[in-house]
């Protein structure tokens, strides 16, 4: 178990982490989860992956980003989110954030040089740890 000040004090500046998932309950634990850990983390969110493609595309702000993306959304998924992000050559760190427990997702995500992890659903303090333990 994590030591609870341990999340505190990884970085004094804020951030922004963005949650791409088409399931509004899962968006809502995870930003409160965020929250509660980060107060003063910005954290936005999509139901709709093209929508956060044309957001980073217009995003202004200089605060560093996290993408915690969901793989399985109907239309426009997350493999195909990654396509588009890739061609558009931004920086911001990728997570995975799903519920699939299939080894080819998790291998699949690994071919992407943006794609900095793989973490399983719910979100949680230790996973956040995990997260946020590189900035």
């Amino acid at each position: 178990m994590s030591n609870p000040e341990t999340l505190s004090n990884l970085n004094s500046a804020p951030v922004e982490v963005l949650v791409v998932d088409d399931d509004s309950i899962t968006i809502f634990l995870a930003k409160k989860t965020i929250t509660l850990s980060h107060p003063d983390y910005q954290v936005n969110s999509f139901l709709d992956g093209r929508k956060a493609i044309e957001y980073l595309g217009i995003r202004s702000t200089e605060l560093p980003l996290i993408i915690l993306l969901d793989i399985n959304m109907p239309e426009y998924s997350g493999w195909d989110f990654l396509e588009d992000y890739e061609k558009r050559g931004f920086g911001f760190k990728v997570f995975m954030f799903t519920s699939s427990i299939d080894p080819f997702d998790l291998a699949k995500s690994k071919s992407y040089p943006s794609v900095k992890g793989f973490i399983s659903k719910p979100l949680n303090r230790e996973k956040l740890e995990e997260i946020f333990k590189g900035l």
